[in-house]
């Protein structure tokens, strides 16, 4: 005898909406993860170590310690909201915090990629659709961790 397993449509309508969201934040936290694994096969910008080659030392030193800084707090974001997206979820104040930071991260990200003018190197459609869904994933995170943070729960 075969078990007749519910329909995915059926089982989120029976989840509650901060069930929902936790599963959402779990998403979000592995996307997190895919983010920092896609940004080692991005290109990095024409002639790059030719150009930090002519920078003095303390400002590529600068340079690449951002660079792994930004990545290191997506991958702690990211496991924040695989570990702990119940927490997130439930609104402490702790939880609040942390889901502010995250979307004022996420926001400041938004602001800056645009600044940067990637546009004249994204010469593939590929590459012009991936610097697309990273923006749209900046926006995303920033509304919804921002809304974590200000939700009356």
């Amino acid at each position: 005898m075969f078990y007749d397993a519910p329909s995915l449509s059926s089982a989120l309508l029976s989840m509650s909406v901060d069930d929902i969201l936790v599963l959402c934040v779990r998403l979000a936290g592995g996307l997190h993860l895919v983010t920092t694994l896609l940004a080692w096969f991005t290109p990095i910008p024409p002639d790059w170590e030719q150009n930090l080659q002519k920078l003095p030392l303390i400002h590529r030193r600068f340079s690449i310690a951002q660079n792994l800084s930004t990545g290191a707090t997506i991958v702690v974001l990211g496991l924040f909201s695989l570990c702990f997206a119940p927490e997130l979820v439930g609104g402490s104040p702790l939880a609040r915090a942390l889901c502010a930071a995250t979307a004022l991260f996420w926001a400041a990200r938004l602001g800056v990629l645009p600044w940067l003018g990637l546009r004249g190197i994204l010469v593939t459609r590929t590459l012009r659709l991936g610097y697309r869904l990273l923006l749209l994933q900046c926006l995303l995170y920033s509304l919804a961790y921002g809304y974590l943070a200000l939700r009356s729960v």
